[in-house]
């Protein structure tokens, strides 16, 4: 127990002891003989299971990418055709973009340190951007390379060729979407608050807080666990509404993953039709090419909405899926709130949401009371995992 005293209030910090379950796996950071502040041990179990789960999925992935690129690269060869040639190159991008994926997923499992305080999640966000960098680069050089090829003539596509080639990508594919299409959800949800000292409330029936009386409190109830089901049909890309008990826990790089694998889907369709009707007419080979033009340009759409979710992260905007105007309203609506302001909401990266914000609250009102009541509303209408709220005391 440490006091602190001061001209105008007296301060009293009191630290209780803290659960500590040995028995999660990926362990527990210890100081002394309490969890580091470092170490969020609510989800670091969980985690580590997604972060096993994204890995073998994403190996699978490469070895099923690197067999057909191959086939791929022999084939477009043989059948002169760049429509062949631009799905291996994508391909070929797929590989390096689940190479980065891969390091992401396991770097971000990375324990925090004093200077990385929120670990290394972000590390997902700056791959699977380089990802997508990758990806407009080489599109951009295959969409030059088909325009060449429409100015000036070339030899002759083997339509039969490119229609096989094709048709054995369009069923590798079809393998990738089923292992990389579907997810599943989870949602963490702690608190943080304190009243010039710390107080901790868990989701359990253990608690243990302290509580100071001056004019300005300010409350941490740290880690108020809930319940996070997985659901393993769950699409990877579906999104959550407000009020879901389950929320998606997206790995932003197996999107990634899903992404340029649909893009390989809808590419190797197109591909196949074309093979057919040089197939059926050898003299409209300039099908091929303009296979090329449309499909370099669909692929290229497929990354818009992923590097948007990346842009928002970076520029640590309020998730779309959460109405912060609604969520600042719900909590203005509790008797005993008098105001909110500093309301931030972002996320560190796709699905590991954070709160912090002032609440100003009745003079008469019960600060343990109002704070236990304003993390269940968060934690409840919006799974927010880290909720960080500061309790001010109305004057007057």
């Amino acid at each position: 127990m440490e006091a602190r005293t001061s001209e105008d209030r007296h301060i009293i910090e009191v630290c209780g002891d803290v659960p500590i379950d040995t028995g999660r796996g990926g362990g527990i950071k210890i100081c002394g003989e309490a969890p580091c502040g470092f170490a969020d041990y609510n989800t670091t179990s969980k985690d580590a299971k997604d972060r096993s789960t994204s890995i073998r999925k994403l190996l699978m992935a490469v070895g099923l990418c690197v067999i057909f690129m191959v086939v791929e690269v022999v084939g477009g060869i043989k059948a002169n055709s760049l429509a062949i040639l631009t799905d291996a190159a994508h391909l070929l991008s797929d590989v390096a973009a689940f190479a980065i994926s891969l390091f992401s997923i396991w770097a971000s499992g990375w324990e925090a340190t004093p200077r990385q305080t929120y670990g290394f999640f972000r590390i997902e966000i700056l791959g699977a951007l380089v990802s997508i960098q990758m990806i407009w680069l080489l599109a951009g050089i295959l969409v030059y390379e088909a325009i060449i090829r429409l100015i000036h003539d070339t030899g002759e596509v083997q339509g039969f060729l490119m229609f096989a080639v094709s048709a054995f990508g369009l069923v590798v594919n079809i393998a990738m979407v089923v292992l990389l299409g579907h997810g599943h959800g989870h949602g963490h949800g702690h608190g943080h608050g304190h009243d010039h000292g710390h107080g901790h409330g868990h989701g359990r029936d253990h608690s243990h807080g302290d509580d100071a009386s001056h004019d300005h409190d300010h409350h941490h109830a740290e880690h108020h666990h809930h319940h996070h089901e997985a659901d393993q049909n769950e699409p990877l890309l579906k999104t959550s509404q407000p009020k879901q008990k389950k929320r998606s826990g997206l790995n932003v790089n197996l999107q990634g993953a899903y992404l340029h694998v649909l893009g390989d889907s809808i590419q190797s369709v197109g591909v196949m039709i074309g093979g057919a009707i040089i197939w059926y007419k050898p003299e409209w080979k300039v099908i091929d090419l303009i296979c090329t033009l449309i499909f370099s340009v669909i692929v290229l759409g497929t990354t818009i909405r992923m590097l948007r979710n990346i842009l928002e992260v970076l520029m640590e905007s309020t998730p779309r899926e959460i109405d912060a105007t609604r969520l600042e309203k719900g909590l203005c609506e509790m008797a005993e709130v008098v105001a909110v302001h500093e309301l931030h909401i972002w996320a560190i990266t796709v699905g590991k949401v954070l709160l912090a914000c002032h609440v100003k609250i009745k003079k008469e009102a019960d600060a343990d009371m109002v704070l236990d009541k304003v993390i269940d509303y968060i934690r409840r209408e919006y799974n927010i995992s880290h909720v960080t709220i500061q309790i001010e005391r109305e004057f007057g």
